[in-house]
């Protein structure tokens, strides 16, 4: 059997047109874009939470150390919402309660407020407790120059 190959008539180029086929392919990945649903990874296990009249906790926003001439240590605390809280610490209970409020803080920075005639070597206790109890940045508060 023998194999006849069909001879065109007109023996021009032939051209294929790239751009219908472009705005098909662009059609088609419109289309399934749009008829694709995205499921919510967890929807998968379905879980009833309890109730409960406690409210969430809320950030740290800042840490301060204060320390009075007198070199008795008050822990200054100010939220995201806005409230301030002011505890009287000793130095044995210092690192403790920082740990504490730095694990809720997202920035985790600790503002050491001292007076100007403390020990230069209490102040760098305080700092050493600051930083054991999770501080990862330490700033010295001072007064402007005017």
């Amino acid at each position: 059997m023998r194999v006849q190959k069909i001879k065109r008539r007109n023996r021009s180029n032939l051209i294929l047109e790239l751009t219908p086929l472009i705005d098909v392919v662009f059609l088609l990945l419109i289309f399934f874009m749009v008829a694709t649903t995205f499921e919510d990874v967890s929807s998968g296990i379905k879980i009833e939470l309890p109730e409960s009249t406690i409210q969430e906790v809320s950030e740290v926003k800042e840490i301060q150390v204060i320390i009075d001439a007198d070199s008795e240590i008050h822990l200054s605390i100010k939220e995201v919402n806005g409230e301030k809280e002011n505890i009287k610490v000793s130095i044995e209970q210092l690192k403790e309660e920082l740990a504490g409020r730095i694990l809720n803080s997202k920035e985790k920075n600790v503002i050491i407020t001292a007076d100007k005639n403390l020990d230069y070597g209490f102040i760098v206790k305080i700092m050493t407790l600051s930083k054991e109890a999770g501080a990862t940045s330490l700033d010295i508060d001072t007064a402007s120059a005017d």
